[in-house]
């Protein structure tokens, strides 16, 4: 009877953990074919003028910053966040957390406006002895889900909208050599790409909520 027991706890157990590493993988393969459709949609912008980047991760004083895709161009530089979420995404431009409701079950999302403008700062790092460099943040959605926050200042889209709002940019603010070294500057700073760092940087990203925490 007591093994009986025992074998129930530990196949609960067993079954709690997998289910937590399955949410993990799962939630990380949406977000990959999220940037992946994104990367499509901006390949389409003339690469006389513009350079598209995917997946940047950089380090900072805290950890590190991990960018979804970045379009330099004469135009300025372009720092898209992807999110790859459904339901009604419901928040307010500076409130720390969203709220994503899927038929009535709501869970919190931390702001993505927030998230990027992080990404922004660890590149003014990566990037300072070229400034000041005109950076446009913008946060894309899947068409999946319904945007209802409220925004002013924020470019909040969807990733087919992406490219069009890039393309709506029509003041040449630098020139193509400028391009071209604030790109090379970049790939310079690049930790490598790959499960490795996606792993340091997700530890990172704990480590630092835990301090905010403390």
């Amino acid at each position: 009877m007591e093994d009986s027991y025992l074998t129930i706890i530990l196949a609960a157990f067993l079954s709690t953990v997998v289910l937590f590493f399955l949410r993990r993988l799962i939630n990380r393969l949406k977000g990959k074919v999220g940037e992946r459709v994104v990367s499509r949609k901006l390949a389409k912008l003339p690469d006389d003028r513009y350079v598209v980047l995917d997946d940047i991760t950089v380090l900072t004083p805290r950890g590190s910053s991990q960018i979804d895709q970045l379009v330099i161009s004469v135009y300025g530089i372009f720092v898209i966040e992807t999110k790859n979420y459904t339901g009604w995404i419901y928040g307010s431009e500076g409130a720390e957390y969203w709220t994503q409701n899927i038929y009535g079950n709501k869970s919190k999302l931390y702001n993505p406006i927030l998230q990027n403008e992080g990404h922004v700062r660890a590149l003014r790092r990566v990037l300072k002895e070229f400034e000041p460099l005109p950076y446009f943040p913008i946060v894309a959605f899947s068409e999946r889900a319904d945007i209802k926050v409220k925004v002013k200042n924020a470019c909040v889209v969807y990733w087919g909208e992406v490219a069009d709002v890039i393309g709506r940019y029509d003041r040449e603010l630098l020139s193509w050599e400028q391009v071209t070294a604030v790109r090379d500057a970049i790939l310079s700073a690049r930790l490598e790409p790959g499960r490795q760092t996606d792993r340091q940087h997700i530890d990172n990203v704990r480590k630092a909520r835990s301090r905010k925490l403390d």
